[in-house]
């Protein structure tokens, strides 16, 4: 029976509606579709991501916005072979978290087999850092070594949070999807007095959400999913430790620009 796909509607985070839709594909294709317009295919690579204000953009114009919670879902859940149609010039945003795309790409079947674990053959780190932010790869000893992240969060508001996990599809589903986005903030911000229902605002004397904590260290796992969506562009799982302190989209973008220019990865 042919495959359908999957689709998943819901606002964004600048409160318009939008639409995608998952189909079974042999390789990474993405469509974006405005008006009335035939589709436009939309490149994936390095050059291709840009950061601002926080908010991940695809397309050199940016066409599409906030790109970074779907790409993550696609990294922990190990699938690089899909259509995503895109109808709107942003992805719904959902609660914050990556969590509510699971379901839909879960009932997605794929046409081909997932790329395999890759192994980064380096005897030395590659390490990125500004300020007290790194983020640091150390390689691993055989190709069926997994990916483990050790992600540490440091802020006056929260101290210290630290997590160390293996990233697989079944811990991405249970330890990070979930993880809801953050901002730290002050106690006179606005938007603290009528919370949507998304996200956490953390202050000096509080933690605001509009539903309980998920985790008691739900930041820093959010962390490690703003991360994994932006290594979506590697469109292969790679093996090996990834140490990583106060990271950022900037930040991330800066340590997958500098993995590929190790790898030999055919896009």
């Amino acid at each position: 029976m042919m495959d359908q796909g999957s689709n998943i509607s819901g606002f964004t985070l600048h409160q318009t509606y939008a639409r995608v839709h998952f189909s079974a594909s042999r390789r990474l294709d993405i469509y974006l579709h405005e008006n009335s317009i035939p589709p436009r295919r939309l490149t994936l690579d390095p050059d291709a991501i840009s950061v601002h204000e926080h908010v991940v953009s695809l397309d050199r114009s940016r066409a599409v916005n906030v790109v970074e919670h779907l790409f993550s879902a696609l990294y922990g859940l190990r699938i690089f072979n899909l259509r995503i149609d895109l109808y709107g010039n942003e992805i719904p945003f959902f609660d914050g978290s990556s969590y509510p795309f699971i379901m839909p790409l879960a009932r997605v079947k794929t046409n081909a087999p997932a790329q395999p674990s890759h192994h980064i053959p380096l005897l030395e780190r590659i390490s990125v850092g500004s300020g007290n932010s790194f983020i640091r790869y150390e390689p691993a000893r055989t190709r069926r070594d997994p990916l483990v992240v050790d992600m540490t969060l440091s802020h006056p508001y929260i101290k210290k949070q630290r997590i160390e996990l293996e990233v697989t599809p079944r811990s991405y589903r249970a330890e990070i999807a979930p993880a809801r986005t953050f901002v730290f903030t002050t106690e006179d911000d606005p938007r603290l007095k009528e919370l949507p229902p998304y996200g956490i605002g953390i202050t000096r004397r509080n933690i605001y959400s509009a539903s309980p904590l998920r985790f008691p260290d739900e930041p820093v796992r959010h962390k490690i999913l703003d991360l994994l969506g932006d290594m979506f562009v590697l469109r292969k799982m790679i093996s090996g430790k990834i140490i990583a302190r106060n990271t950022s989209h900037r930040l991330n973008l800066r340590f997958v620009k500098t993995l590929l220019g190790y790898l030999d990865f055919d896009h």
